[in-house]
């Protein structure tokens, strides 16, 4: 498999947001946050989400240009109405104006609600670990995951991510979806034509399976069955129902009408060290509790433990170096919008 350089990827997506009317300035920060996430393999929420975001631009459910309006709910807590844009650009303004007013109140609350799909969670929390700030990031989604013990799907796989600052080096993002497998992963699985682990997923009916088209069309199963389930509900009170732009249980084909008119929700806490703890020390201490796990008795058989994060930046170092490898879905999705939105040919892979 050949490798795309990042900065060659990043451009095409670019130009790609660009064509469906984004701003320059916009479309690059989304781009980054695409390709961020496949630099860290998270290819479900990275370049591949390009097709979702320009079909969802040229039909209108997407506002190129919206302009996004915080309102302010008090000292320590604010809303963003996103009217209709790029999530990635909602969470911007949202993670901005948390990280402000937890420098004055310590921590911050701020919900989002007529966005769209932002996006990895832990790419907000990343953003926050530059500024010495703890973030917790969520999101809806649309629902995939039923009640235990049901079979119609009413929640979201509603994505979770934490940022600790601490003196080691890897950023400390603890950042999972509350399904056992991520539903990106199932729909690259189904285009690809391969078949899924076994426990997975879900069937129409409920029935276990491992084909993934039947998994799209069914439900996956949650982490922990019950415990997966009570967390996903959770999510979906605070990025959804707090935030006045719910999924809890959209139809599949009414998801588009209700994207437009109630848009995505999200949820941000912002939490500064320094109100509680000296920072240096909180750092010291994080980076303290890192070295223990990685110096803990292990299993025979395995050679290193690891610690949240800390693959996905081994694979961010590596690939930043070599390049990024892409699933040819990936890939013929992205040469295809390439062709159709007249980007540069030597810009696509």
């Amino acid at each position: 498999m050949s490798l795309i350089p990042p900065e060659h990827l990043t451009e095409l997506c670019a130009q790609v947001l660009s064509h469906y009317g984004v701003p320059r300035t916009a479309a690059d920060f989304v781009a980054r946050s695409l390709v961020e996430s496949d630099l860290r393999g998270i290819h479900s929420h990275g370049s591949m989400r390009l097709g979702r975001y320009a079909k969802e631009l040229d039909a209108g459910l997407t506002n190129p240009n919206a302009n996004i309006v915080t309102i302010e709910k008090g000292s320590a807590c604010a809303s963003i109405d996103g009217n209709g844009a790029l999530g990635q650009l909602v969470a911007r303004q949202a993670l901005s104006v948390g990280i402000e007013k937890a420098r004055s109140a310590g921590t911050a609350s701020v919900t989002c609600c007529q966005s769209r799909h932002f996006g990895a969670a832990g790419n907000y929390c990343l953003m926050a670990l530059e500024e010495n700030i703890m973030a917790m990031s969520m999101t809806v989604s649309s629902p995939r995951i039923a009640p235990t013990g049901g079979i119609q799907p009413m929640f979201g796989t509603n994505p979770i991510a934490l940022g600790v600052p601490g003196n080691h080096d890897f950023p400390l993002v603890i950042d999972l979806a509350m399904s056992s497998v991520a539903a990106g992963n199932i729909e690259l699985a189904a285009r690809a034509g391969d078949v899924l682990p076994k426990g997975v997923a879900r069937d129409m009916a409920g029935a276990p399976t491992t084909d993934p088209q039947e998994a799209l069309d069914g439900t996956i199963v949650p982490i922990g069955e019950h415990k997966g389930y009570a967390l996903t509900m959770l999510i979906e009170i605070l990025a959804g129902l707090l935030a006045s732009s719910p999924y809890f249980g959209v139809s599949r084909e009414n998801v588009s009408q209700h994207v437009e008119e109630k848009g995505i929700g999200h949820f941000f806490l912002c939490i500064d060290p320094t109100k509680f703890i000296p920072l240096e020390v909180f750092k010291n201490q994080v980076a303290e509790m890192v070295n223990a796990i990685k110096v803990s008795p292990r299993l025979p058989g395995v050679k290193e433990i690891f610690v949240p994060g800390e693959l996905e930046e081994k694979r961010r170092r590596h690939r930043l170096k070599h390049g990024i490898p892409l699933a040819e879905s990936t890939r013929s999705i992205l040469n295809s919008l390439g062709h159709k939105c007249g980007v540069n040919n030597s810009l696509h892979i």
